[in-house]
C-alpha cells in the first residue's frame, strides 16, 4: 500500500512547522464551524505557515498566494465578526463588553445566499481561476495547474462568504476541499490530503450547525 507508506513516512518526517500548520488549520475550521470568533486567530497562524509550505516545499504557487490572502482576511474576519456580535449594543456599552464575550459570541446574522450571489461566486471562480492560471503559467510554467488556480479563485470567493456569514459557504468548501484532496494526493502531500478529508467532515458539520442558528 504505497499511499499508506507515503503517509506514514510524511508523519515521521513532519517537522514542527508542519504540525503547527496542521493543528492550527484544523482548529480554525472547527471553531468557524462552531461559530466562534477565535477561529480567525488560528487562521492567521496557520496561513502564514501554510504559505511557506506552498511556495517552498510543494511548488503550489496559486495556493501560496491564497494563503497570503487568507492571512489578510483573518484580520478582516476578526473585525467583521466582533463588530456584529451578540450583546454589543450601542456605543455606550462597547467599553463594558468583555473581550471574551466579543470573541466567543458573534452576532447570529447568518444569511442564505441569493441567486445573484451564487452567480457572482461562480463567475469569479471560473474567470478568476482561468486568469490566474494564465498568469502563473507565464511565470512558473512547471508549477502552474488549472485545478490549483480554480480552487484558489473559488477559495477567495468562499472566504468572503464565510466572513460575511453566508450559510452556503460550507457547501462551497466541501467541493473545494474535495478538489484539494485530489491535488495534494497528486503532488505527494498525502498528510495534507488527509487533513482536507477531515476539513470536508467539519464543513458538513459547519453547514448543519449554522443552519440551526
Amino acid at each position: 500500500m504505497p499511499r499508506m507508506t507515503e503517509l506514514y513516512n510524511q508523519i515521521l518526517a513532519a517537522g514542527p512547522l508542519d504540525w503547527l500548520a496542521l493543528i492550527t488549520s484544523l482548529a480554525y475550521v472547527w471553531l468557524a464551524a462552531r461559530d466562534n470568533n477565535w477561529c480567525w486567530l488560528f487562521a492567521a497562524v496557520s496561513t502564514a505557515v501554510w504559505a511557506w509550505q506552498s511556495f517552498v516545499v510543494y511548488q503550489l504557487i496559486s495556493d501560496g498566494f491564497l494563503q497570503l490572502f487568507y492571512f489578510v482576511m483573518a484580520g478582516v474576519g476578526i473585525w467583521r465578526w466582533r463588530r456584529n456580535k451578540v450583546g454589543l449594543i450601542e456605543q455606550g456599552s462597547t467599553q463594558e463588553a468583555s473581550l471574551d464575550t466579543e470573541m466567543i459570541r458573534p452576532n447570529r446574522d447568518i444569511q442564505s445566499m441569493t441567486t445573484r450571489e451564487h452567480a457572482y461566486v461562480l463567475l469569479f471562480g471560473l474567470l478568476g481561476g482561468w486568469a490566474m492560471y494564465m498568469f502563473v503559467s507565464s511565470i512558473f510554467t512547471s508549477a502552474a495547474t488549472l485545478p490549483d488556480a480554480l480552487t484558489t479563485a473559488f477559495s477567495i470567493a468562499t472566504t468572503f462568504l464565510l466572513v460575511w456569514r453566508r450559510l452556503e459557504n460550507w457547501l462551497y468548501w466541501i467541493v473545494i476541499d474535495a478538489v484539494y484532496v485530489w491535488i495534494y494526493f497528486n503532488t505527494g502531500a498525502t498528510l495534507f490530503a488527509l487533513m482536507m478529508v477531515i476539513n470536508i467532515g467539519m464543513a458538513i458539520y459547519g453547514y448543519l450547525n449554522w443552519r440551526r442558528k
